[in-house]
């Protein structure tokens, strides 16, 4: 027979006619040795971590090592005569490298339209955070519009300008069009979280504080313009207020439109994996016909997006949640938010980066891994509100851009004079031709291409589209 008691919560078993031990010391006890092995855990996954760490700068060390090795050496698996083609080791690991990258790549994308059929409770909090920044009126409003249409329910939106000057005011404006006059509430702030207003003082500056907390806090549509930071302090103003009160945090740009399914499906990815710390979606070039650079910069991100961060998805470690589209934990963004928005590069404080190097405190944390998933798509203006929209000009990065070109221009003109002193072979004449010929026909080839997708398909693609969006 085995005789109960119950004491603070622990349940304690002692045979029948044995003297019982006293509730309170058996109830520490455990307690003790619950704090035992949490603290062995941490002990064990601070060992694994840096096991992890070891390993992978042998692995990448080691590659470095052996492509650098092989390049210098010119190791050559087939060669045609006069060395005019040629297949080496530096190019047999480059092919294998897309190779296993894109199968992964290709597993990872099964995995997520499995996920797609797993119903899930929204039951959960989320935030949606837009940054902005001197936006085009056209690309705020399709983005505004799109949001208006996500099917999440009860998910709050906070817009926050970096500027609070006139010339930022339309930016508030169309969001209180957008969004509704009645359901918006609005705040120009003289101030941010870091730098205080002209003429500012303790008192309103805390006055200030506790209004930005209590609009967030209190409203679903709310649009807040602040002093010029960054985009960083732009981010960090929404995580702030926001604090610990929803349990994930949507972040995008003013340029980014997003598909209405977008917030489901990447909270469906967190709901599924507790050990899930942050999840990006597929940006893509909605304009992508417009001109050849955003056609170029389109299959650039296809390429970034469906294969390189599939393949880092597959494994659990995205190396870096885009802005245009992410989604984090917020009980780990405020883990780390002061040490992200102070980070330093050689004594500066950084105002690029903040996506990676967010993504990075996420991954740092040990057992909580980024994840990728394909549900959006951005419009980009200029270079969006991820990077600068006005040119800086900054003397000293010509300095080793100077000395590089220079280094170049001396060895183009070297090799130039050192061929025309020596008449060329006939063979390699005719490789010459050919090459240029191929090279040429390549060229031809692509842009014939570009003119019919942008005859057939870019105009009414373009058309479809935005009449969707407008449509309000």
């Amino acid at each position: 027979m085995i005789d109960a008691a119950r004491a603070d919560g622990f349940l304690t078993f002692s045979p029948r006619g044995a003297v019982p031990e006293p509730p309170e010391l058996t109830a520490s006890f455990l307690k003790d040795e619950r704090e035992g092995n949490s603290c062995f855990k941490m002990r064990c996954q601070r060992v694994l971590t840096y096991l992890r760490i070891f390993g992978t700068t042998m692995f990448g060390v080691s590659l470095l090592v052996g492509i650098s090795t092989a390049y210098i050496m010119g190791y050559q698996f087939f060669t045609t005569a006069g060395n005019h083609l040629s297949f080496g080791l530096y190019g047999a690991i480059l092919v294998i490298h897309l190779i296993i990258q894109s199968l992964f790549a290709l597993l990872e994308h099964r995995n997520m339209r499995r996920s797609l059929e797993t119903p899930i409770k929204l039951n959960k909090s989320l935030a949606l955070c837009i940054a902005a920044y001197q936006e085009d009126p056209n690309y705020l409003r399709k983005c505004l519009v799109s949001v208006k249409r996500l099917t999440y329910p009860g998910i709050k939106v906070i817009m926050v300008i970096d500027g609070n000057s006139e010339d930022d005011l339309y930016m508030m404006e169309i969001f209180k069009e957008v969004m509704g006059w009645d359901k918006s509430a609005t705040y120009v702030w003289r101030s941010n979280y870091h730098n205080r207003g002209p003429e500012e003082t303790d008192e309103s500056y805390a006055e200030s504080l506790q209004q930005v907390s209590r609009l967030v806090l209190n409203n679903k549509c709310v649009c807040i313009m602040q002093k010029w930071g960054g985009k960083r302090e732009v981010m960090y103003t929404a995580f702030k207020a926001l604090g610990r009160s929803v349990d994930y945090v949507q972040v995008c740009d003013s340029d980014t439109m997003l598909d209405p399914a977008s917030s489901v499906e990447m909270v469906k990815v967190l709901e599924e994996d507790p050990m899930v710390g942050g999840v990006g979606g597929d940006v893509q070039i909605l304009n992508k016909y417009e001109s050849w650079i955003s056609f170029l910069s389109s299959v650039r991100y296809w390429m970034a997006f469906n294969i390189e961060r599939a393949c880092q998805s597959y494994f659990g470690c995205v190396q870096c949640i885009s802005g245009p589209l992410g989604m984090y934990r917020n009980s780990l963004l405020h883990e780390f938010l002061e040490d992200w928005y102070n980070q330093t590069f050689m004594g500066s404080h950084c105002s690029f980066g903040d996506d990676r190097h967010l993504t990075n405190r996420v991954l740092s944390l040990g057992l909580l891994p980024a994840k990728m998933f394909a549900i959006a798509t951005i419009n980009k203006s200029g270079w969006g509100t991820s990077g600068r929209k006005t040119i800086v000009v900054n003397f000293i990065g010509l300095i080793p851009i100077s000395v590089w070109f220079t280094i170049l221009f001396i060895g183009i003109i070297y090799t130039i004079i050192l061929q025309t002193r020596k008449p060329f072979p006939e063979s390699e004449k005719i490789v010459l031709i050919v090459g240029a010929v191929v090279y040429a026909s390549y060229w031809v080839v692509l842009l014939t291409l570009y003119t019919v997708l942008i005859n057939k398909c870019g105009k009414r693609k373009k058309e479809t589209h935005y009449d969707m969006v407008l449509d309000v």
